[in-house]
């Protein structure tokens, strides 16, 4: 869950990265496409992500917004 103060937040997401550096979804997509239509749905302003393995780092406009999609996240996971 976010920190309060935080504009970023790391969450598990079935991701992989190749030894070339390149992201991979290990379910084609679905995941994503299924997260950022909630995402869109609840009416989150996502300013920005950045992949790792097995995690997305999403950054908001503000904090607030980043401890409240924290908190909706972790109550729908």
């Amino acid at each position: 869950m976010a920190r309060s103060g935080r504009k970023t937040i790391s969450i598990e997401a079935p991701l992989m990265i190749t030894s070339d550096k390149v992201a991979v979804w290990m379910d084609e997509g679905e995941w994503a496409k299924d997260f950022f239509s909630w995402c869109e749905g609840e009416k989150f302003k996502i300013t920005g992500f950045d992949h790792a393995q097995g995690k997305i780092k999403l950054s908001f406009k503000n904090a607030k917004e980043c401890t409240m999609f924290g908190l909706k996240y972790a109550s729908r996971k």
